[in-house]
């Protein structure tokens, strides 16, 4: 009879354990960190992250409560100055405009004529609505031009109607000006001529090769020397100044004390 009872009681603890385990219930130790539900248990360190995030959240609302009046009120300032710009710009074109008619009307055939004609133009604005109301402001703006006169072409003595002046080339050490850019003293023809056979050699008018004072002052020829047709200097450096020609057009009332050179002018 004793191992029947067991037997049942062992059959009822099975069946109440199996009841539990269908609803989700399961027996968990009582802990001061945790609480138990019908479900499970819930730590506590879940309503820690839950007050962490309200906190987040509230720290970004009072963050956009500061920012976004400081945004709206730079849109503003920004919308203020491009409408200022604008209006600005109008006026100084319509300005503009009125003054060019003007100055073209202005010249009286027979009369003193003006020289100068000065429009101002004066305006009020009053800046867009914004956080802050603004008073209206006086804008002043003035635009000046010459008067379309022309210039007066009767007198034969106007500077006008003087004849073009010749214009001539010179160089930067040169003393002499010419009239044809084609000149051989302009257009150097370089010769590569041994430095030993140099003092035999002889330019167009007969003149003897001596040393370039830029290059060769106080130095004997060297292996290989370079000369010019129209020159009588020889030159130990290829790139020297004196083989090359810095050419300038100029008047002739510009040339100084140049005189004309023999071979073009």
């Amino acid at each position: 009879m004793i191992k029947r009872k067991k037997r049942k009681d062992i059959q009822a603890l099975r069946s109440r354990t199996r009841r539990k385990s269908s609803l989700g219930i399961r027996s968990v130790r009582k802990s001061p960190f945790s609480v138990r539900n019908l479900f499970g248990k819930v730590s506590l360190c879940a309503f820690g992250k839950e007050i962490k995030e309200q906190v987040k959240k509230a720290s970004l609302t009072i963050e956009a409560a500061f920012a976004l009046p400081l945004f709206f009120f730079g849109m503003v300032t920004m919308i203020h100055f491009m409408d200022v710009y604008r209006i600005q710009t109008e006026h100084l074109s319509k300005l503009c405009q009125s003054a060019k008619e003007a100055g073209m009307y202005a010249y009286v055939v027979g009369g003193d004529g003006v020289e100068e004609i000065t429009l101002p133009d004066v305006y009020k604005y009053k800046p867009i609505g914004g956080l802050i109301p603004l008073p209206a402001k006086w804008q002043y703006n003035k635009v000046r031009v010459h008067a379309w006169t022309g210039a007066d072409r009767g007198n034969g003595n106007s500077e006008e109607n003087k004849k073009p002046e010749n214009m001539v080339y010179v160089t930067v050490s040169g003393s002499v000006y010419h009239k044809k850019l084609n000149c051989s003293h302009l257009n150097l023809s370089v010769t590569k001529v041994s430095g030993g056979n140099v003092s035999s050699k002889r330019n167009e008018n007969g003149e003897k090769y001596h040393a370039c004072e830029s290059c060769s002052r106080g130095q004997a020829p060297a292996s290989t020397v370079y000369i010019t047709k129209s020159g009588n200097r020889y030159h130990n450096d290829k790139n020297c100044s004196g083989l090359k020609r810095s050419v300038r057009l100029v008047k002739e009332s510009e040339a100084g004390n140049l005189h004309a050179c023999k071979r073009c002018g």
